[in-house]
């Protein structure tokens, strides 16, 4: 696999998000795709599983199912800044395949909401899943002293 191919512009890392100093898990990648995220940022820690504080996580997925499965662990190791990259096959005769409306949805209803999509390759597409922003205060509480 090219990942990103000869009209990158910029690094994968970069694409996904990754900075100096984050956590990243990636989670069933494909041939190739470890090689094609490196270099990565200086400090950057890639682990394969944490109970809290991941900055990015990837995840590769290629059935419905799998989006569902991997979404309660990612979201209960997810920093509270951090992001998911859910990655699935950008076009897919298999009905059980997930596509951008059912990792939508899925997320949706975890309480999440996607943030920006990619194609990392012409075979997989990505959605960066983030925490539902909170929606302002209704009223303020009075100060007293």
């Amino acid at each position: 696999m090219s990942f990103g191919g000869p009209h990158r512009i910029a690094s994968i890392s970069s694409m996904l998000g990754v900075r100096a100093g984050m956590t990243v898990s990636i989670h069933h990648p494909p041939e190739g795709f470890m090689e094609a995220l490196l270099p990565l940022p200086e400090g950057v820690a890639l682990v394969n599983d944490s109970k809290t504080g991941l900055d990015v996580q990837v995840v590769f997925t290629s059935k419905k199912t799998e989006v569902v499965e991997h979404l309660g662990p990612c979201m209960r190791g997810m920093a509270v800044t951090g992001a998911i990259w859910m990655v699935f096959p950008t076009v897919s005769e298999n009905t059980s395949a997930p596509n951008e409306d059912f990792v939508r949805l899925a997320a949706l209803e975890s309480g999440l909401v996607d943030t920006k999509k990619l194609m990392l390759d012409p075979a997989w597409t990505a959605l960066k899943l983030q925490w539902k922003p909170r929606g302002p205060r209704v009223e303020l509480p009075s100060a007293r002293a």
